[in-house]
């Protein structure tokens, strides 16, 4: 279903700028957790836990109406493939609800690890859209020079605590450290086959449960030499995390266990799969027909006195 975005201006996103670098309260927004159900070893009772991140990105149907789509990682799915997952919104009073969204209802991109759904959000949540302008894409990189050594930030879920009694995503923060490069990685779950995807290395404080989160890149607007800019740091999407970088380490084992091993270690390196690719994944087919039947159903609802469109709530202007 088409929703009425509105009118975004100046492209509100990669337009504006942060005027300082505290993390506005619309980036916790634009995230959501991903759950499923499962049983507690101790207590024997099925709980609802969260497993991974997603985020809200919208693509353009018609002037100021565009879909809605979470995003989040491939390989998220493929992992819960056999049991229900839930995606949970917001409201603006900390009430929530969960909505199934099936696996097998996920657009995968068939070479990366990225997928989409439809989703309507109504106007009692409270969630924040991110425009398509807003994505970083090849175009907007060799713009703005983006390159090694730019900030990037992270919002998503951190396992160890998620919320008491409201979900809390938190803030990570690290530094481009490899420009899109051609990564071996594992796209599907517990096989060993690596395929060499495009991401960005990205040296952080990553662990798990950041799958599926955004990663915003940010700089300072007078990067250019020999121009006087006002305003703070310029922003967009760099793309969606896949995880932290594992590297195999030889270790010894002491006290009652004797021996040596190999165990994974965390690289404190991320992979973050550029922005082009949640576009590519926007523009499989089965998404594209759906988008034109709502196109046709948008002209056909302006001859009704009522149209069937909602509302939902975008990312505003920062000032």
């Amino acid at each position: 279903m088409a929703h009425k975005i509105g009118d975004y201006k100046n492209g509100i996103f990669h337009a504006g700028v942060l005027p300082n670098m505290l993390v506005d309260n619309q980036f916790l927004k634009c995230v959501s957790f991903l759950l499923i159900d499962r049983q507690n070893p101790d207590t024997l009772k099925q709980e609802r836990i969260p497993i991974a991140t997603a985020f809200f990105v919208s693509m353009p149907i018609i002037n100021d109406y565009a879909q809605i789509y979470a995003v989040t990682a491939r390989h998220v799915i493929y992992e819960t493939a056999r049991g229900n997952l839930y995606l949970r919104l917001k409201s603006s009073n900390d009430d929530y609800e969960d909505v199934v969204v099936l696996p097998d209802n996920w657009i995968c991109h068939p070479k990366t690890d990225v997928a989409v759904i439809p989703i309507e959000i109504p106007d009692k949540h409270d969630c924040k859209i991110i425009p398509l302008e807003a994505l970083a894409t090849e175009k907007f990189i060799t713009d703005n020079e983006v390159s090694t050594g730019d900030d990037v930030f992270f919002v998503g879920l951190f396992t160890a605590y998620s919320g008491q009694k409201h979900d809390r995503p938190i803030v990570r923060f690290g530094n481009i450290s490899l420009m899109k490069e051609e990564i071996p990685l594992k796209l599907v779950p517990g096989s060993e086959t690596k395929t060499l995807v495009d991401a960005y290395l990205v040296e952080s404080r990553s662990w798990g449960g950041q799958s599926g989160s955004p990663a915003f890149v940010y700089f300072p607007v007078d990067r250019e030499p020999g121009i006087i800019k006002f305003g703070g740091q310029q922003f967009a999407l760099l793309g969606l995390t896949h995880g932290h970088y594992n590297i195999t380490q030889d270790v010894k084992f002491a006290g009652d266990i004797l021996g040596s091993g190999k165990v994974p270690i965390n690289a404190g390196i991320a992979l973050v799969i550029p922005a082009d690719k949640i576009i590519e994944t926007l523009m499989e087919k089965q998404l594209l027909e759906e988008r034109e039947r709502d196109l046709i159903k948008y002209q056909n609802s302006l001859s009704s006195p009522t149209p069937d469109i909602t509302y939902p709530i975008v990312f505003v202007r920062l000032s």
